[in-house]
């Protein structure tokens, strides 16, 4: 499987450019599936346990948010990307390693989190995706300080 992302310049000591002859040239890095071939949706059921998806089920509907299954998607997406490409996070290109290495420390507070953060956004979001690529990536990082502000908060 063969996914283009934007072309991405990585310095060659953090990640290494992989280019194959169907996209040599072209600028877009070849981005190999790095599960031994499973596909994006085998990666998904292994994001939605990783997240405990079920646990988002909004008992009065007796269902699931989508949204919830496009953050899986997004974090399956990541995780079958080539560990030596490059991936944008907050503007700046990541070596995907780094990116799967945080990923996997996703849980369901983090997803929860990064939800509630985007029902709340005011201001109209041009690149959805990139967007909460970035915000899940930043939620590892910030779930800790954002509850202890809620608390001090109240």
């Amino acid at each position: 499987m063969t996914l283009h992302l934007n072309p991405a310049k990585v310095e060659p000591s953090i990640c290494t450019r992989k280019e194959s002859s169907a996209t040599a040239g072209s600028g877009y890095p070849e981005v190999k599936t790095t599960t031994g071939g499973h596909s994006i949706f085998m990666m998904l059921e292994q994001a939605m346990i990783q997240v405990e998806y079920h646990g988002f089920t909004d008992l009065r509907l007796k269902r699931v948010d989508p949204f919830y299954k496009e953050l899986c998607l997004i974090i399956a997406e990541v995780f079958v990307m080539d560990k030596d490409s490059a991936i944008k996070i907050n503007g700046s290109n990541c070596c995907v390693r780094i990116v799967q290495e945080v990923y996997s420390q996703i849980r369901h507070d983090h997803v929860r989190l990064v939800f509630d953060n985007f029902r709340n956004v005011s201001q109209r979001i041009f690149n959805k995706k990139a967007y909460l690529r970035t915000a899940l990536y930043n939620a590892v990082f910030e779930i800790e300080s954002h509850y202890l502000n809620e608390m001090t908060c109240d």
